[in-house]
């Protein structure tokens, strides 16, 4: 069992309430973020030109828009370029894979024998302390944001940080860049939390229809906008987010 949404006394948005109980299955999830080297073997192995790890839209999509790689990704002389914040530079096989779709992770996932986490178990990794059984604001404990913890928008960096950056920022389960660098695609479906009310009539509920959760922010998110708790959520087939994933075993 565990309590999953905002259980703090500051701020925080609607669709981050009421905190209530979830029950979940014993699960193994990745301590690190899925890597541009990781991401390129399932590439190279075939894995946009086989339709059997894809869900059907999916599919449809890779099919439709010529999907061959990750956004902005570019093969020149067998040499797979990126543009970003940077300009146009070699893909740098050490950094968390970003601009995938989540049929991609879906398909990464299926690929690689393994699923994306539901929001509950990618919570429950980040901030759940399981020797004094408390739940924290941030997978360090409940201290605000710094550039020791994180990759945010006040780091000024502009783009990923390598794959386990950040030693001040590991969960207790041993989850590195939970906060930070990539958002990250859950397998749950927006909707509220039982017993939801909202504060926006014009905005959160509006959206609560064919959308995925993602969590943890991004290079680009100001360290104030974050928390363990905070739900993002976009269509399965945006690519132009700073998103990635990490991916989760049944135990």
């Amino acid at each position: 069992m565990y309590n999953i949404g905002y259980s703090g006394k500051d701020y925080c948005y609607d669709i981050e309430l009421p905190e209530h109980k979830t029950y979940l299955d014993t699960f193994q999830i990745d301590n690190f973020l899925v890597s541009n080297a990781e991401y390129l073997r399932f590439i190279e192995d075939g894995g946009y030109e086989d339709y059997s790890y894809w869900l059907s839209d999916g599919w449809d999509a890779v099919k439709k828009n010529e999907w061959v790689a990750p956004m902005y990704w570019e093969k020149e002389n067998d040499e797979w370029t990126t543009r970003d914040f940077a300009g146009k530079r070699k893909i740098n096989p050490d950094e968390p894979v970003c601009h995938v779709s989540f049929y991609e992770t879906s398909a990464y996932c299926k690929w690689a024998n393994k699923r994306l986490p539901t929001e509950a178990e990618w919570e429950k990794a980040a901030l759940w302390n399981d020797k004094k059984k408390i739940k924290t604001e941030f997978p360090w404990g409940n201290e605000k944001p710094t550039q020791q913890h994180a990759n945010l928008l006040e780091s000024n960096i502009w783009n990923c940080c390598e794959v386990g950056s950040y030693k001040n920022g590991i969960s207790k389960y041993g989850c590195y860049q939970m906060i930070g660098d990539v958002w990250e695609w859950t397998s749950s479906e927006f909707v509220g939390y039982p017993g939801f009310k909202t504060g926006f009539d014009e905005y959160n509920d509006k959206w609560f229809t064919n959308q995925k959760v993602l969590r943890g922010g991004s290079f680009g998110t100001p360290s104030i906008s974050i928390r363990g708790s905070y739900r993002n959520f976009f269509r399965l087939d945006e690519r132009w987010l700073l998103s990635g994933f990490r991916c989760v075993e049944n135990d």
